[in-house]
């Protein structure tokens, strides 16, 4: 009986030594923010819709602000060393009307750029958004 309460507790204690093995989305949250050249700071924030989605709130164009659907390249693993930067992909989406808005970016240590594209019939603007977390 001794023994086999050692061998459980050997036993137990190997099997809670494992990996911790569940990705995380550390984007989500708060960030100051500035769009490069223009104008800032202001809060951007970013929140998680399902798996590897997120949506974004910003003032995309001088004070017009929208929510954008974006997509990320998936989480953080702990266990993986190169996989500590997220890259962001914003479809292209209707903005205020006529316009067209798209563009992509990266999330890194706490810091995120987005570099996005206004298209007004003719017309490009190029904008990039830097920000820190709160």
């Amino acid at each position: 009986m001794k023994y086999l309460l050692i061998i459980a507790v050997i036993g137990f204690g190997v099997s809670s030594c494992e990996k911790y093995e569940e990705c995380t989305i550390p984007i989500v949250g708060v960030y100051e923010t500035h769009l490069v050249g223009v104008t800032g700071p202001f809060d951007l924030v970013i929140s998680l819709t399902n798996n590897d989605n997120i949506q974004i709130e910003a003032p995309w164009l001088e004070d017009i602000w929208m929510v954008l659907d974006a997509d990320t390249n998936g989480c953080v693993d702990p266990n993986d060393d190169l996989s500590d930067i997220l890259h962001i992909t914003i479809p292209t989406q209707d903005f205020e009307g006529d316009r067209e808005i798209s563009g992509t970016g990266f999330y890194a240590d706490y810091s995120l750029q987005i570099d996005y594209t206004i298209i007004d019939g003719n017309d490009k603007y190029h904008y990039k958004m830097v920000g820190t977390k709160k």
